[in-house]
């Protein structure tokens, strides 16, 4: 990548001296400046808006996210496990972003990200960026609620084994993203109207991530969804930045009367990505 970068670095500058009295000659410059900056970076693609490097040895599918409450969680360890058993580890950066890739994956993905005692879930269930915040962490409450009979909880060693053996189930999964998604703005807006916000308030706070999948877009700081984050934290988050039990409990009730997932015959695994 880096000898690619700086081929590419030499060509524009040679165009360019050869362009600076045309007006193209302003466009080459940018160009020429973005590459330097890109190489000086080391290159690679971006997550939570900074340039990571990728993986040794990178290829097949790469995915990335940001992992955060707040604050953003710096130097967090990141894994999930597919559908298809292939593993994705990686660690965050200053900026709270990650990337990792997997040669062939199969949705769902669902894993966490750790820095000390605190952890956040998040899970992926299309394209190639999965978030790990407090409200994937809720969501990932409602998938394994509504993967269960009644007012049991699929246990996450559990859940990845049944998305490995049964295709149906984990297509399923994948499928009801949107519910799960929707279930959890719904929580939200019931914890901070009992907070003392007003409904048009709640709907406000919470408009950047019903207008996007908040588990699948990269942020970063002052962004629209930093900021839902940031203006739910004293009613979602304990002090520590982990999620209150008092929220996860209606989280769970609300993932229990959603439709159970339909299973079907075992050895397939799920929609694959890459």
């Amino acid at each position: 990548m880096r000898s690619l970068t700086n081929a590419l670095r030499r060509f524009l500058l040679k165009s360019l001296m050869k362009n600076l009295a045309k007006p193209i000659g302003v466009k080459l410059l940018a160009c020429a400046v973005a590459l330097a900056s890109l190489a000086a970076c080391g290159g690679g693609g971006g997550a939570g808006g900074g340039f990571l490097p990728l993986p040794s040895g990178s290829g097949g599918t790469t995915v990335t996210g940001t992992a955060g409450g707040p604050p953003m969680l710096v130097g967090a360890a990141v894994s999930m496990t597919c559908a298809n058993g292939a593993t994705l580890t990686g660690a965050t950066t200053g900026l709270g972003g990650y990337i990792t890739n997997a040669a062939v994956l199969a949705y769902p993905c669902v894993g966490t990200a750790t820095l000390g005692a605190l952890s956040y879930r998040g899970a992926l269930f299309a394209g190639t960026v999965a978030n790990f915040t407090p409200m994937t962490d809720m969501m990932v409450e409602v998938m394994l609620a509504a993967s269960a009979t009644g007012a049991a909880s699929m246990a996450m060693g559990e859940f990845l084994a049944k998305i490995g053996k049964d295709g149906t189930f984990a297509s399923n999964v994948a499928a009801a993203a949107p519910s799960y998604r929707a279930t959890v703005l719904d929580v939200m807006k019931a914890q901070l109207m009992a907070n003392g916000k007003t409904e048009a308030e709640a709907d406000a706070i919470l408009q950047p991530a019903r207008t996007r999948n908040f588990d699948a877009q990269s942020f970063v700081i002052g962004s629209d969804l930093d900021k839902v984050l940031g203006n739910s934290a004293a009613v979602l988050q304990n002090t520590d930045g982990s999620v209150k039990a008092s929220v996860l409990t209606p989280v769970k009730a609300a993932g229990d009367a959603l439709p159970l997932p339909a299973s079907g015959a075992t050895g397939g695994t799920g929609t694959s990505g890459g």
